[in-house]
């Protein structure tokens, strides 16, 4: 089941994955913050089903691209939309096309000054507006 306005945050630099929570949170998002790779792998398996997830391309113990994937092939998160924020945006770039058996984000960040911009504008995108 997903869990409206919630939002995963899988970095591992302390402080991107605190500026980003920060945005998220103005946004009216609840965060959930992972910091490895495998955790990330394990967390997958349970539940609340976040509204967003926001994935490093590089992270220890298990790359993006393996938590990308697995994503990807789990029945509950198939719709949930996933994000890459990297620094090699080039190398990412590769994430935006589908080819049968490669990862497959739904966009693309790069980090620095101009992805609050468009941090901001994603989770006005994906923020469930309260009923009124």
């Amino acid at each position: 089941m997903a869990s409206k306005n919630l939002i995963l945050i899988v970095e591992d630099n302390e402080d991107f994955q605190n500026l980003y929570g920060m945005l998220a949170e103005a946004a009216g998002f609840a965060v959930e913050a992972i910091y490895d790779g495998e955790e990330a792998l394990q967390r997958l398996e349970r539940e609340p089903i976040p509204t967003l997830l926001l994935l490093d391309s590089r992270l220890p113990h298990a790359s993006g691209d393996e938590i990308l994937l697995a994503a990807r092939a789990h029945e509950k998160w198939f719709g949930v939309p996933i994000y890459v924020i990297t620094a090699d945006l080039r190398g990412a770039q590769r994430l935006r096309t589908f080819a049968p058996g490669a990862p497959h984000a739904d966009g693309v960040i790069e980090k620095g000054a101009e992805s609050i911009r468009m941090l901001r504008e994603l989770f006005e995108k994906y923020r469930e507006k309260p009923e009124g």
